[in-house]
Formats: structure tokens, sequence, C-alpha cells
């Protein structure tokens, strides 16, 4: 090997070994048992500081509001069978509100509470977690059960429920005090056929809710984690809420749904859209009384999503948050097809039997086994043109369905600098390798030995090096952070 080749080889592998000893480094602490010193993941130090230090942002969390216990429920779980309030009595548990089609902000909800519920599930052990569909006219059980398995729950603690429309709306307003209407006419755009309230609710073991917090501000996010870990105090419920008419009997409110027909046709765009959901809003409520907490109008014009207050369906807060890296990945595996989401694993397996295949050729042509080392190259170039083939399918998958270029690492802080320095050189490098590994061959073939050699020398570490990094460049986008080791039992 010349020396030039021999530098420019020694370069490149530091870069990944040092990238390797890095991920070492930044696993999760898994002894680590005070949740307030326990590791978050990097891009949550900075919001996790605006945590500790309120007075630096304006607080969206809404904690200890006056207080009333929720209606019984029960809806039809995913998995089949009934789930309702009597199966979260005495645990303490966290609301979500989402879609399955929606095309704005019910990916970020759902993937914070993907995040919180891996964070806190061996902090709190009794925590539960419900998604509930606002759309429950298209979200079947077999719908909303493919889509929960995008994020991988845990089955005994997070349920995704659907049921009737009236009961679902009727408890979302009444019951949580938050926001949630159909959309209907011009403003009934794909993806955007309900607004509802971002936020996601905090409720006690009495079936009390104590806060509501945004699910797309990691902010929020964050707080709600220290909450269940530990590290914050577990809000106390307000004074008691009660209504009464004037004459002291308890009031009995409903939430009626307007027939389609009647409800006025709204702009999804243009400078009055936001004044007319303001006015539909304000006519449902003359039609039937609702009681909400004390943010509903946040709710109902900043925090909803999908048509509640904005153009297109898409809150204030949100025009003005870009997608996170977490956001953007889970947005893609929603919207890809099932059959797509196992290909990046298939082209990670590819890309580690190209990088065995060729350290075996290697070893076997300094043996001297020359049949040996041909096979085995001409196996590692087939599982090299076989990842190139399944990696152009997923990307044209990826345009078709979702327009963007691809996902995103997720890392932050040295991570976040290191992964495009092992990223660039592996994309540039990588252009080269068909055009290197098919001049090697033809050399191979017309027996011009010496040419094949000098060519081979180049070739060999570059295919290495980009067989290698494509594994880890995938273990960094789909596996971060790595899972910590299990601890190993004493005695």
């Amino acid at each position: 090997m010349s020396r030039n080749s021999l530098i420019f080889g020694a370069v490149l592998w530091t870069a990944v070994f040092g990238f390797v000893a890095m991920i070492w480094q930044q696993r999760p602490d898994a002894e680590a048992d005070d949740p307030a010193q326990t590791a978050a993941p990097a891009e949550q130090s900075s919001a996790e500081a605006a945590v500790i230090k309120p007075e630096t942002r304006k607080d969206s969390a809404n904690v200890s509001f006056p207080a009333r216990t929720l209606p019984d429920f029960e809806f039809d779980e995913c998995l089949g069978g009934k789930f309702g309030i009597a199966d979260l009595k005495g645990k303490p548990w966290v609301a979500s509100f989402v879609f399955t089609r929606c095309q704005s902000t019910c990916p970020m909800i759902t993937t914070s509470m993907m995040r919180l519920h891996d964070s806190v599930k061996d902090k709190n052990k009794d925590v539960m977690f419900l998604t509930i569909t606002v759309d429950p006219k298209f979200d079947t059980t077999e719908i909303l059960k493919t889509y929960s398995e995008t994020f991988r729950p845990d089955r005994d603690r997070w349920k995704f429920v659907t049921g009737g429309q009236q009961e679902i709306f009727e408890l979302v307003v009444n019951g949580f005090g938050l926001y949630v209407k159909e959309n209907l006419g011009e403003a009934r755009l794909p993806g955007f056929e309900v607004a509802h309230s971002n936020r996601v609710v905090l409720v006690n073991e009495e079936g009390i809710p104590v806060g509501t917090f945004l699910g797309t501000r990691d902010e929020d996010m964050v707080k709600l984690r220290r909450i269940l870990s530990g590290a914050e105090d577990f809000p106390a419920a307000g004074p008691a809420l009660s209504f009464s008419t004037s004459d002291g009997s308890p009031l009995d409110i409903k939430f009626e749904l307007q027939p389609i027909k009647e409800q006025p046709e709204q702009p999804a765009t243009g400078e009055n859209s936001e004044a007319n959901d303001e006015t539909s809003a304000t006519k449902e409520e003359s039609a039937a009384p609702v009681i909400v907490s004390d943010d509903s109008d946040k709710d109902a014009n900043n925090d909803s999503g999908n048509g509640g207050g904005s153009e297109n369906g898409v809150s204030k807060d949100d025009e003005v948050q870009p997608l996170s890296a977490i956001q953007h990945n889970a947005l893609i595996d929603q919207k890809m097809p099932a059959w797509t989401k196992s290909l990046p694993s298939i082209n990670a397996s590819l890309n580690t039997l190209a990088g065995i295949l060729l350290m075996l050729g290697y070893v076997a042509i300094k043996k001297g086994h020359k049949n040996v080392h041909r096979n085995l190259m001409i196996s590692a170039f087939i599982s090299s043109v076989a990842f190139l083939g399944c990696y152009l399918l997923y990307h044209q998958q990826l345009g078709e369905h979702t327009g963007m270029h691809g996902k995103k690492f997720p890392g932050a802080g040295l991570a976040a600098t290191i992964y495009p320095l092992v990223l660039v050189p592996h994309v540039i490098l990588a252009t080269f390798v068909p055009f290197l590994a098919i001049r090697v061959f033809q050399h191979a073939f017309a027996g011009r030995w010496d040419a094949h050699k000098r060519l081979a020398k180049i070739t060999f570490p570059i295919w290495m090096y980009v067989s290698v990094t494509g594994v880890v460049i995938y273990a960094m986008l789909y596996h971060w952070p790595l899972p910590s080791p299990a601890p190993v039992a004493a005695g």
C-alpha cells in the first residue's frame, strides 16, 4: 500500500473509530437512579434549562387549575376489547388527542408521547398513557393499531382507543376542557379533517386533570417528563369546580354536534380565516353550553392544529417552530408504506455482508487463495449492487410519499458535529465505489495483474469505509440514542 493511501485510510478510519467511541460514551447511564440527574436525550438539554429557569421564557404549561373529576368513559381499544376510566383509576396517566390521517401536528404529539413513554417507563412503572382519536369516523381499531405500531408502545401501559364521535367530542370538550371540531366545507382539506388542541393532559390517580402541556413544545414535554419521573412535584388538584343553575340545581352540560348541512362553509386560507373559525366556535358555544378550562381560548385560537384558527390549520406556535429531527422522522414513519419500513434494515444488513465478504476476500488473497478471493469479491460486489437497488427503491418511495429527502440525525452537541464528518465522506466515496470496483474486475478478468493490484489497493479501503460507515449511519438515524446495556446483577 502506498504512503498516500495509508495516510488517507488512516484519516478516514480514525474518524470512524472516534465516532464509535463517542457513541459508546454517550449511551444513557443505566445506573443513574436520581431522576433529576439522569441524562436526557441530548437535544433536550436547552429545553430542560428553560424549564429550570422559567423566567427566561413564556411558560405554556398549565397546572393545578380548578379541579373536576372526569366523567365515566369506555372506548374500543385498538387491540380489541374495551378500555375506559375504570381501568385507569389508582394510576396517574397522560392523555393525548390525535388522528391518523393528520398532516400537521399529530405526528409531533404522538412522537412526544413516545419519548415520554420511553423515558419514564423505568422510573415510574405506574404511569399510563392514553391516545384518543378525534377522527373516529375514519380511525377504526385496525387503522389505530397500524398507526400505533410506528411508535413501539408498551401495550400494557399505552392504549390507543376510538369510539363514537359524539362521546369522544363531549369528553374532550366537557371532560378535558380542550378544543375540538370537525372541519367542514372548504376548510376540510386532506389531512386537516379535524381541528383540535395540541395539548396533552396529565390526570391524577383520582381521575382529575391536574395539568395540560403543549405536545408540540419541547419545554412543556420536558417539564411533564420531570413530573412523572419525580424530579418535580406532582401537581395538586385545584379547588373543586361545580356548576349549578340560578336555583341551585346541577347544570347538565351536553356537547351537541351540528349536522353537516347546517354548518357554514369556512375558507381554509385568507386573512379572515381566523375570524371565521372564532365565529364558528362562538356559534357552537351558543347552541350548546360548553365548559372549558381557563386556557380554552388559547387552545381554540393558538394551540389547535389542523384548522383551528390559522391558515391551513397550522397554529401560530407551529408556524414559528420548525420540525425537530425527531418530529421530521416520525412524519416520515407515518407517511411511508408499511412494506418500505424494513428497507433501511435490509440495506444495513447488505452493507454488513459486503464488509464481511471484503475482509474475508482480503484475508484469502493474503494467504494466496486466488479462487476463494475471486468468489468472495464477486459476492461482495453483488451484495453492494443489491444494496444500491434497495437504497434507490427506498428513496423513490420516500420522495413519492413524503416529498422529503430522508431522515435527520436526532442527536445534538458533539454527536451532531461529528455525524456529518462521517456522512459527507461516506456519500462522496460511495459514488466512486461502483466505478472503481468494476474497473478492478476488468483488470482481473483481462489478466492485467499489476494494474489490478494497484487499483485494488485504492479501492479496498474506500469500499470498506463505505460499507462500515453505512451501518454506523443507519444505527445513528434509526436507533439513536443506543440503548444502555442491562445492569449486571450483583452476587
